[in-house]
């Protein structure tokens, strides 16, 4: 996503700076003062907590438009973001027809979510409610803390899959939380031939590696972060300027598998570089 961003300000001649809070709550705060105290004209921000954010944005909004990333926050005066229900809905019945075809119809889930925020709450719901649309009789065996990184995931999960060995679907908020719940499935020696794992945002290689390989994380809810990259610095012009904004504008998501990937992405090597176009002409509802 920083890419994209990158890439938009670049067109634009804006100059344009990166603060990577890494899920701290007080780096991010203190990052906003830092930015205010530099006389930065517009800020893009990235909720960690979303209501202990809120003080700050707020305050900083007075002399700055702050545009929200991801998640809302009090203050900011607009968000960009998928809808994350839509979004996880949407994987929830891809993953429905899939237990349906190749796992007998059964679907227990470990869902490895994050608690803190409403719009990762969104996709555990959303999935939940897509997958049970389909299979009415699936079960979330267990709803971990996963925090959004992988470690944390791996842990979590270990303990889980423990208590619930039965487990064949996991679905984790974020690419760290899918791959952490399959990782530790994996640690356990448990069989990955009747896994579905079910991810979302497939923001970096790692998650369209894992879908190509062919293994058991077989679709995540693309969020393609590049396209909203740039739709954060436009954003970010906008308000700059005294565009009025709409509360969101919601940028386009997918599920995305090994037979779609190309669609909007061209791969060369190890890179994968975006095909903006697919991405502008998918429907947002």
């Amino acid at each position: 996503q920083t890419k994209g961003e990158q890439a938009r300000a670049d067109e634009h001649g804006i100059d344009f700076s990166i603060n990577d809070a890494n899920l701290d709550l007080q780096k991010s705060l203190a990052a906003v003062d830092d930015f205010l105290a530099k006389g930065t004209q517009a800020i893009i921000f990235t909720p960690v907590n979303e209501k202990a954010s809120g003080p700050t944005i707020t305050k900083a909004v007075q002399s700055v438009p702050v545009i929200c990333e991801g998640s809302p926050t009090d203050g900011c005066i607009t968000l960009v973001s998928i809808d994350d229900f839509k979004a996880g809905e949407q994987v929830g019945i891809w993953a429905g027809n899939y237990a349906k075809e190749n796992l007998g119809g059964k679907a227990i889930v470990l869902d490895v979510g994050l608690p803190a925020l409403t719009t990762t709450v969104a996709r555990s719901e959303g999935f939940a409610a897509g997958l049970k649309s389909v299979l009415p009789d699936a079960v979330i065996a267990q709803a971990v803390d996963g925090k959004g990184l992988k470690d944390e995931a791996v842990k979590v999960s270990a303990d889980a899959l423990t208590a619930h060995p039965d487990v064949n679907i996991i679905f984790g908020i974020n690419d760290d939380s899918a791959l952490g719940g399959l990782q530790a499935f994996e640690a356990a020696g448990m069989d990955t031939a009747n896994l579905l794992v079910v991810g979302f945002g497939c923001e970096g290689k790692a998650c369209k590696n894992a879908l190509m390989e062919g293994g058991p994380y077989k679709v995540s809810a693309a969020m393609f972060p590049e396209f909203q990259g740039r739709l954060l610095i436009d954003a970010a012009i906008a308000a700059f300027n005294g565009v009025e904004l709409p509360a969101h504008i919601v940028a386009p998501s997918t599920p995305i598998t090994a037979d779609n990937l190309a669609e909007f992405y061209t791969q060369d090597g190890d890179n994968f570089t975006p095909i903006f176009e697919a991405m502008a002409k998918l429907p947002i509802e």
